[in-house]
């Protein structure tokens, strides 16, 4: 037994330095897992936001014609004013590439505060499969704006998970991180607004007298001003030759007609792509949970309302079109379920039953994982909420974001052994594969 114990930790050390292995030579062979990384990517349309900044005042910026992109200015300020390598494109990602090793990094200081009695050899490893998604490592690599969001979103987990529930004081100085990281999330990517939602919430519910609660809504309140007057100057969301380009995102209010109910099915692919891995570590044997999720009535309604929504997309769905024309067949949009309709269908038929059956299966292994907790499903809400408003829908939206939750924030009691962690991290080393190979 103690033999076996030595190999796994081995092995498991092994992996820890494949994947920062793996890491690091993506950058060195200009890795492009995604689509949308290489110097003709989005780092195009960003270093010209940077030109943009460093030739004009910030009011200028942020108005002018040319000023394109999802989110804030933010990081553009935050290069300028600490980043001494802007005026070099390699070496502005090569300092990108650098700065986002913090992910991991915080990511398994978080893990150790969650789960005090699991081996940090285990943790450590968990951690690192950051470094295996696609998504974080091409931001990475091409100096892309996805991981800001993410390390202020591990850094708002880590001070969140620090927090003595039973206890009855939190210190300011604790408090006010908390709120600063989950309000600077938004301002890295505004699809991150469930982060200080829930907090706030969580947060409010123990045990913090009204001075501290009143400390909260007001410093929320100040730090939210910058993004209101960006939203008054813009005349929405995001800036106005963004929201020319994107005319079927909803970036403003007279937009609202323009939901996308189609994104509900896709979205919950996606979703439930990033949870389905998560299901090994529940404490008790799969079959115990099985009988447990026939047990909850609310189980039965949400089942019966993706019935619903399938017999609606199926009846009010030209599948062709939308997959075909609407959205671009091979480059973009609608996640894995539709990249693997394409790779394994070639009859239109069968792509789109492939497509609905993911969908509901999709769903139940959504409902399976969140039980009944009613944070967690809000949680979820929120993401579904989000996918009606975005033109194109892109696997990208839920990448980590969905899996770092589930692990640090949902309720579910998870229990992690080497052998759990060793599938983990080989499904996302799988997905890492196919990427690489899908996009070569």
């Amino acid at each position: 037994m103690k033999n076996i114990m030595i190999s796994e930790k081995k092995f498991c050390i092994f992996l820890i330095f494949f994947a920062y292995l793996s890491y690091f030579l993506g950058f060195f062979l200009d890795e492009n897992s995604i689509g949308s990384g290489g110097y003709n990517g989005d780092l195009s349309w960003m270093w010209t936001n940077f030109e943009i900044f460093k030739n004009n005042t910030l009011f200028e910026s942020i108005t002018h014609k040319d000023f394109f992109g999802n989110r804030t200015p933010l990081i553009y300020l935050i290069n300028f004013l600490f980043n001494p390598f802007i005026n070099d494109i390699y070496l502005y990602r090569l300092s990108i590439f650098i700065f986002s090793l913090f992910g991991p990094i915080i990511f398994y200081h978080c893990l150790i505060l969650k789960f005090k009695n699991t081996q940090k050899e285990i943790l450590m490893l968990i951690s690192s499969i950051i470094l295996l998604s696609p998504f974080y490592r091409t931001t990475a690599y091409w100096g892309m704006e996805i991981n800001y969001a993410i390390i202020s979103m591990l850094l708002a987990y880590y001070f969140y998970l620090k927090i003595d529930f039973e206890g009855s004081k939190i210190k300011y100085n604790h408090l006010f991180a908390i709120i600063f990281f989950s309000s600077l999330v938004i301002y890295f990517d505004q699809k991150f607004i469930f982060i200080p939602l829930v907090i706030f919430f969580k947060v409010l519910t123990c045990k913090i007298n009204l001075e501290q609660k009143l400390f909260m809504l007001v410093s929320y309140a100040i730090l939210s001003l910058p993004y209101l007057f960006l939203i008054y100057t813009w005349e929405g969301i995001v800036p106005p030759s963004t929201q020319n380009v994107n005319q079927q995102t909803i970036t403003k209010i007279n937009r609202l007609n323009l939901f996308h109910l189609e994104h509900l099915g896709y979205a919950s692919t996606m979703i439930a792509f990033y949870i389905l891995p998560l299901l090994i570590f529940f404490k008790k044997n799969i079959s115990f949970h099985i009988k447990k999720f026939f047990t909850i009535k609310l189980n039965y309604f949400f089942i019966s309302l993706s019935v619903v929504y399938l017999f609606f997309v199926i009846n009010n769905l030209d599948f062709q079109y939308y997959t075909g024309e609407k959205y671009s067949r091979y480059n973009f949009g609608l996640g894995i379920t539709h990249k693997v309709s394409i790779l394994f269908f070639e009859n239109l038929i069968l792509r789109e039953f492939f497509t609905y059956i993911s969908f509901f299966i999709s769903w139940v292994i959504i409902c399976f994982y969140i039980e009944k907790k009613i944070m967690d499903i809000l949680i979820l809400i929120i993401f579904f909420i989000i996918s009606l408003l975005l033109f194109p829908i892109m696997q990208e939206y839920f990448d980590l974001v969905i899996t770092l939750t589930a692990i640090l924030l949902l309720q579910n009691q998870l229990e992690i052994n080497y052998k759990r962690a060793f599938i983990f991290y080989g499904y996302f080393t799988t997905y890492l594969i196919s990427c690489i190979m899908y996009y070569l």
